[in-house]
């Protein structure tokens, strides 16, 4: 019986990754998405209106196992454009397009079950990626203890309302939420923050999973551009929980020593 995998390629490197992993994987782009296809990948081009396209390419294909990788904005839907499978799905997606990003997750994951492929996550499939609790860089401040704790808990504060995987602290103060609009908005909205609104403290991202959240369908990833996106905030660091996918990850500690951060990585609830 076939296990070929086939990844649903957002934006950014981790699709390049998981593809470099999984030489015999099908690549699927989404039209209005631009992604790069891997040389010597076999292809196919969807589109969210036409889902039931989508499964049957996957099946001819030989496709079991589906991973989701990337970053992907929510989509704009055009009933009149849908296929007759896509039709007969909208009002269930209408219903959680609202909604959070986890809850709408879990919806795609359902829908792709519900066809007969099983949804795994990226470090199932290529678990390199995935980051150990680990100390890199420089040493951590009393301040910036007091920062991380204080991002971590607020995290788990906004759990319940699905909003966000980040935040960053300083001084005890929040200087800012990650939104719909994703960690570089958050970040270059706190590096607008005046020093003294700081209390003395650099700054920390803090960056985790929401409690409970489905991690096949979204595990919170950085990679070097982040580094560079935080020091460019005038951040202290980072903060991650074991899990997280971390890109490139020589060059992400030789940017941690050339811009002075720490990257702390913590286990996560027992």
């Amino acid at each position: 019986m076939s296990d070929r995998l086939a990844i649903i390629a957002g934006t950014g490197e981790l699709p390049q990754k998981i593809a470099a992993a999984n030489a015999d994987a099908l690549f699927v782009t989404i039209k209005g998405v631009e992604v790069s296809v891997p040389d010597g990948f076999e292809h196919v081009d969807a589109s969210y209106e036409k889902l039931g396209a989508l499964f049957k390419a996957m099946r001819g294909a030989g496709v079991a196992r589906v991973v989701f990788a990337g970053k992907v904005d929510r989509p704009k839907l055009n009933p009149l454009r849908m296929d007759r499978m896509t039709l007969g799905l909208f009002p269930r997606v209408k219903a959680v397009l609202g909604k959070g990003d986890d809850a709408l997750l879990r919806l795609v994951a359902e829908v792709f079950e519900e066809q007969g492929f099983t949804v795994v996550g990226a470090t199932e499939v290529t678990a390199a990626l995935a980051i150990e609790a680990s100390h890199a860089g420089r040493a951590t401040s009393a301040q910036d203890r007091v920062d991380a704790d204080r991002g971590w808990q607020l995290l788990d504060v906004l759990a319940g309302e699905d909003i966000a995987q980040g935040v960053v602290i300083a001084g005890g103060q929040c200087l800012g939420i990650e939104s719909i609009q994703g960690t570089n908005a958050l970040l270059a909205f706190a590096g607008q923050t005046p020093e003294h609104l700081k209390q003395g403290g650099r700054g920390v991202f803090v960056k985790r999973p929401k409690p409970g959240q489905d991690g096949r369908m979204d595990i919170p990833t950085i990679g070097p551009d982040t580094v560079r996106a935080v020091a460019a905030a005038g951040l202290g660091g980072i903060v991650l929980e074991e899990g997280v996918i971390v890109l490139d990850r020589a060059e992400v500690e030789a940017l941690l020593a050339e811009y002075d951060l720490f990257l702390d990585v913590r286990k996560g609830q027992p």
